[in-house]
């Protein structure tokens, strides 16, 4: 999937900006479009931007708007396959704990799931995608997260 492989790191200057720090923590993104395109399931007509804004709007996807009101995808929550985009469970799992509702933004939080962690070895979404999101230390990673926050 070579195109695809790319295209997020291409889109990271056009959807937040390679200046900004916490773009610069979240890596890589796909737009709204590219998810469209390329997280098909087999057999399956592609999704419609609709249907892709809805999941996202349900915490089924790690996702986020821009200031200039684009959605913007992590790389970081899917692997890739046979040309589609394939989202890591666990890590949208993880998405769907943090604390939405806290004094941080949705940028905020995938820019923290992308942040290297000593305590943990990596990110906390490696972390997630390598041994689930009730490992201890991804527990007391985000136990600490929402004590800082509420």
């Amino acid at each position: 999937m070579g195109s695809a492989a790319a295209k997020p790191e291409d889109l990271l200057a056009d959807v937040i900006g390679t200046t900004s720090l916490i773009a610069r923590r979240i890596g890589p993104v796909y737009t709204i479009e590219d998810l469209s395109r390329w997280l098909v399931m087999p057999g399956r007509p592609p999704l419609t931007t609709q249907a892709i804004r809805k999941q996202a709007k349900r915490r089924q996807l790690v996702g986020f708007l821009t200031d200039d009101g684009q959605w913007a995808f992590p790389a970081h929550q899917f692997d890739s396959a046979a040309g589609r985009l394939i989202p890591r469970h666990e890590v949208v799992s993880l998405w769907q704990r943090l604390p939405h509702d806290g004094v941080l933004t949705a940028a905020d939080l995938a820019a923290w799931m992308n942040t290297e962690f000593a305590s943990l070895g990596g990110t906390p979404a490696e972390q997630a995608d390598r041994r689930g999101v009730d490992n201890p230390e991804l527990v007391a990673a985000l136990s600490r997260l929402r004590a800082r926050v509420v």
